[in-house]
C-alpha cells in the first residue's frame, strides 16, 4: 500500500469524525502581525503565481494563528523569499498542506502552539533546497507570470 494512500484513510477518518460546527465561541488567543508576513503576499511573483492559482485561503492562515496559536513565522520565510527555489517551493507546499487538512475541520480546536514544522527541512537531500527554479520558467510566459501575480491582495482579517 502506497505511503499516500494511507495518509489519504487516516485524514479521511479523521475528517469523519470532526465535529462539523463548534458550540462554544471560539476566543481569539494569540497577537498576528501580517507585517512581519509581508502582509500575506509573497515577496516572490512566482510565488504569487502560484498563489493565485491555488487559491490558498489566507484568512484561514490567519485564523489557524488567532485561534489555534499556529506560529506564523513558521512561513516567514517564504512570505519575504525573493528567490523563487526548491526551498520556497516545499515551504509553500507545507503551508498549502497545512490549509488543506484544515479546512476539513480536523484542526479546529486544536492548539497548534507545538507545531514544529520549521525542523521539517525538506530540502536538506543533497543540498536540493538551493536550486534556483528560475532558469526553468520560459521567458515568453514572464509576462503573463506577471499579469496574474500582480492580481494578489493583501486579506488581512486580524485587526490589532
Amino acid at each position: 500500500m502506497k505511503f499516500s494512500a494511507i495518509l489519504a484513510g487516516t485524514f479521511a477518518v479523521l475528517a469523519s469524525s470532526a465535529p462539523t460546527t463548534s458550540a462554544v465561541a471560539v476566543q481569539e488567543r494569540a497577537v498576528f502581525d501580517p507585517t512581519l508576513l509581508n502582509n500575506l503576499v509573497f515577496n516572490q511573483v512566482d510565488l504569487n503565481y502560484l498563489l493565485q492559482l491555488n487559491s490558498l485561503d489566507l484568512g484561514l492562515f490567519q485564523h489557524l494563528a488567532l485561534q489555534n496559536n499556529l506560529d506564523a513565522l513558521l512561513f516567514q520565510q517564504v512570505f519575504n523569499s525573493q528567490v523563487f527555489d526548491v526551498q520556497s517551493l516545499l515551504r509553500f507546499q507545507q503551508l498549502q498542506t497545512l490549509l488543506a487538512v484544515a479546512q476539513t475541520g480536523v484542526l479546529n480546536g486544536f492548539n497548534l502552539a507545538s507545531l514544529q514544522l520549521g525542523v521539517l527541512d525538506l530540502g536538506l537531500i543533497n543540498g536540493i533546497a538551493g536550486v534556483n527554479l528560475g532558469p526553468f520558467i520560459n521567458a515568453a510566459h514572464v509576462p503573463q507570470i506577471q499579469i496574474i501575480a500582480d492580481g494578489v491582495v493583501p486579506t488581512i482579517i486580524a485587526k490589532e
